[in-house]
């Protein structure tokens, strides 16, 4: 028997999106169940690859079912970026 307790636990995370420049004033949201905010982001840019889109990722949300809010997780973002351009 496997002790299920040492598996990270699957989190819902939400990634707000737009559908480029020209249409900043419009947005909207994918949801991920994911162990991590970066599995979550890699979910939303394979999604985005599989389905040749381009859009701007905004931000990226974990929610916390005890608070039953949102928590910004949009950091991860900036070092994503910052890995490309390198």
């Amino acid at each position: 028997m496997t002790d299920k307790s040492k598996e990270p636990k699957l989190s819902e995370y939400r990634i707000k999106y737009n559908a480029g420049a020209d249409h900043a004033e419009i947005d909207s949201y994918h949801y991920y169940n994911a162990k991590t905010s970066e599995e979550a982001l890699d979910f939303h840019f394979s999604m985005i690859q599989k389905h040749n889109l381009e859009m701007q990722t905004i931000s990226l949300e974990k929610y916390n079912p005890y608070a039953k809010e949102w928590e910004d997780e949009s950091e991860i973002l900036k070092t994503q970026e910052l890995e490309e351009h390198e």
